[in-house]
């Protein structure tokens, strides 16, 4: 087939509206068109991870603390997060999903990209008809858009939440970008839209009328990306779970509502996000040859001061007991007393399980019986999610 037979790609992003809290409301009838506010757990140390549209009216959105969340909204409906219930309902997501393509790429629990190339109908017809499957086969509400790469598809989506419909063609790149903010663009942080704005660049437009050369002497590499971004430019394929590359890295992160300075919490912070690293390496059948821990220290009222530090293990490790010690290591012994707002442990150098068997460790191991607990652990927690099991020592988070 020639270049000049190929058809235009065509590629759609979903994104399931206000998904947690949208999942709440789709399994209890008696929630449907109230205030659903889903929290971490537990609800009076946590923060907020969904709001439905309904409660994002009285100002709360995810990311604020509970106690704030329900300082503007006393007679909301809060509840902690269930993780089974959200994944039960993302895999019948996929599964409709599956119904229209194979090439399916999971960007998040509630996020996919189509690759729907070649198809009969044209794609604001399709988008609908996915649309109100989705609708009546969950009760959930999605937003689609669509575009000849993943870039402007997901673009098209931030245009038109919640509960919309997109398209944009390669025919109309890049006018139909030009009028967009520059924050709506995908990689583009809080950060990089201040410099552009100091810079007199608010919108897209504004952004593709910069030449290459100025934007690399500002952002370096980063700047290519940006001359891209602007057109609508992006050749990155979709990629299914069995095409896609092994993951480096796999961590949890937390933010403290106030500031800890208790190193027995703070401790037991580490044990738990440790124990959540190590149950996703375990899940995925990966291992570990690095820890890595972030901390975001409160140096005074109006500054945030984040730091990362990171060393190899003896051994590869795929749990808590090998992840947490090096972790707590590496905190105590840089930190300077100062209040805690959040912190962070990520597994790093990740290898498959099976190509580490032959090089593991032929001295026993430093907690015996560790590898014939976890498994049963693990069934546990996958059935009543993450949070049901904790050792002792993860229980000094809370105290």
């Amino acid at each position: 087939m020639t270049d000049h037979a190929r058809p235009e790609r065509l590629i759609f992003h979903i994104d399931a509206d206000a998904f947690f809290a949208a999942v709440e409301q789709a399994s209890n009838p008696r929630l449907r068109n109230r205030p659903v506010v889903v929290c971490g757990f537990p609800l009076e140390h946590g923060v907020v991870t969904a709001a439905s549209y309904e409660a994002r009216k009285f100002g709360v959105k995810a990311g604020i603390p509970f106690f704030q969340a329900r300082a503007l909204l006393p007679h909301g409906v809060f509840l902690p997060v269930n993780i089974p219930k959200y994944l039960s309902y993302s895999l019948r997501l996929l599964a409709i999903y599956l119904r229209y393509t194979p090439l399916v790429e999971a960007y998040s629990v509630d996020e996919v990209f189509l690759d729907l190339t070649g198809a009969s109908e044209p794609p604001e017809v399709l988008g609908e008809r996915i649309r109100r499957r989705i609708f009546t086969e969950t009760g959930l509400t999605v937003t689609a858009g669509a575009g000849p790469n993943k870039l402007v598809a997901k673009i098209a989506t931030e245009t038109v939440k919640p509960n919309g419909l997109c398209v944009i063609r390669a025919s109309e790149l890049p006018g139909r970008l030009a009028p967009l903010p520059v924050s709506i663009c995908p990689g583009i942080g809080p950060k990089t839209a201040e410099v552009l704005q100091a810079a007199g660049i608010t919108t897209l437009g504004q952004l593709a009328a910069v030449p290459l050369v100025k934007l690399r002497s500002v952002f370096g590499l980063w700047g290519e990306k940006l001359y891209q971004a602007a057109r609508g430019i992006n050749n990155e394929p979709v990629l299914p779970l069995d095409r896609r590359p092994p993951e480096k890295s796999m961590g949890h992160e937390t933010t403290f509502p106030t500031p800890l300075t208790s190193a027995r919490r703070l401790e037991g912070a580490i044990w738990v996000l440790s124990s959540k690293a190590a149950f996703r390496l375990r899940e995925k059948k990966l291992l570990a040859t690095g820890v890595r821990v972030k901390i975001r220290t409160r140096v005074n009222e109006k500054k945030i001061e984040t730091r990362t530090f990171q060393r190899q293990l003896p051994v590869a490790a795929t749990c808590e007991t090998q992840l947490a010690p090096v972790a707590r290591e590496l905190f105590f012994t840089r930190w300077t007393g100062l209040p805690i707002k959040g912190l962070g442990v990520t597994a790093t150098g990740l290898i498959m399980e099976e190509a580490a068997r032959s090089q593991l460790s032929l001295f026993p191991e430093i907690y015996p019986g560790a590898d014939n607990l976890e498994p049963v652990l693990d069934r546990l927690r996958r059935k009543y999610g993450e949070d049901i099991l904790f050792r002792a020592a993860n229980l000094l988070a809370g105290e």
